[in-house]
């Protein structure tokens, strides 16, 4: 099989990292030897996230860890999502699935949420009694990033449980859980932490844990999830191979410290912008609400499938396009933090050979 430059949004194609423990034994959540490495992955979570929250750790796909919390809410519980994108439109559709009373924050597709929204957000959470704010970190459909410590603050001022999808945000944001006022943050280790699928992690405070009592679900159980977690312990059967990486991948970044990581993705994903920008493209969102992990390219016509088929056929790389209603109009490229500076600059050149002479449908 022919082997692709991968810089699609959707996971990382971080093979290098996985290959390093293939070689390592199986553990079993039932055997002790398994607890000192969950107990490692926990504490290095908390010090990457900056949060005391408890940890729990789920083998499934982020989307069942956010049902998972979602729907261990209790169903008298009103709800507040904020929408603005794809993966916003995916919270309120799992909300509506369990929950019997929804509102809608609508922003608008591809606009952030900012400090600008914040005292009308907290205006309808008041008027609306609203118990619990549902909302994307950020938005990959976009690749723009909500401010959450708004959110938390809002949350804060009424009452309200905040529940955050973490998902991409992980590895790719710098993340201040307990300061932000998060009582939920779901995330998953297969984006920017460069891991296999598999392995999804739910930071739980006191707070949210004790107002998840709903047991909608035998595997998805909230309460039991968050005993296995106060003993280090795991629930079902573990992604082994996914915990290993997790762990050199946490132990790497707290070893370079995280001041330096994030300068060091945010550095490439700088110079990368430019050399885009130079090159004549248009890109989504401002400096202030990008992710250093991912950018979106505006495209003039609505030809998105084109410019896909001509990289990799031309240049053995792989991106992926918009979502929703602007399937055909972006380019969204997922350049995660085992990307290297080399490797960005080839893509930039391969995407301004692209622009400098333009697929046809003919």
């Amino acid at each position: 099989m022919e082997k692709y430059l991968n810089f699609s949004p959707g996971a990382a194609d971080a093979v290098d990292v996985w290959s390093r423990h293939l070689d390592k034994p199986v553990l079993y959540p039932r055997e002790g030897s398994i607890k000192p490495l969950l107990t490692s992955i926990k504490h290095k979570l908390q010090r990457f996230c900056q949060t005391d929250a408890q940890v729990l750790l789920l083998s499934t796909a982020g989307t069942g860890a956010l049902e998972c919390v979602i729907a261990s809410l209790p169903q008298d519980k009103r709800i507040l999502v904020i929408q603005n994108g794809t993966f916003g439109e995916r919270l309120a559709e799992i909300a509506q699935l369990h929950q019997r009373d929804l509102t809608l924050f609508d922003l608008g597709w591809g606009i952030p949420f900012t400090s600008e929204y914040e005292a009308e957000l907290e205006r309808i959470c008041h008027e609306v009694h609203i118990d619990v704010i549902l909302a994307v970190h950020l938005e990959t459909s976009t690749t723009l990033v909500n401010d959450v410590s708004a959110i938390g603050r809002v949350a804060q001022a009424v009452g309200a449980i905040s529940v955050i999808d973490g998902i991409s945000a992980i590895g790719s944001v710098e993340l201040r859980l307990f300061e932000w006022g998060v009582d939920c943050y779901v995330a998953s280790s297969y984006k920017a932490l460069l891991c296999p699928a598999g392995l999804s992690l739910v930071f739980a405070n006191d707070r949210f844990i004790s107002s998840a009592q709903n047991r909608w679900s035998y595997y998805f159980d909230m309460q039991r999830l968050a005993s296995k977690a106060e003993k280090d312990s795991y629930l079902w059967t573990p992604s082994v191979l996914s915990l290993y990486c997790l762990e050199d991948v946490l132990t790497g970044i707290l070893r370079e410290t995280k001041g330096k990581y994030f300068e060091r993705i945010e550095s490439n994903a700088t110079l990368f912008r430019e050399k885009l920008t130079s090159a004549g493209f248009t890109l989504m969102g401002t400096e202030e609400t990008l992710s250093p992990c991912f950018t979106a390219i505006e495209l003039q016509d609505d030809n998105a499938d084109l410019w896909l088929q001509r990289l990799k056929a031309d240049h053995g790389i792989v991106i992926g396009k918009g979502m929703g209603e602007t399937a055909d109009q972006l380019l969204r490229i997922g350049h995660y933090p085992h990307r290297t500076k080399e490797e960005l600059l080839h893509l930039a050149e391969a995407l301004t050979k692209c622009h400098r002479h333009p697929a046809t449908d003919g």
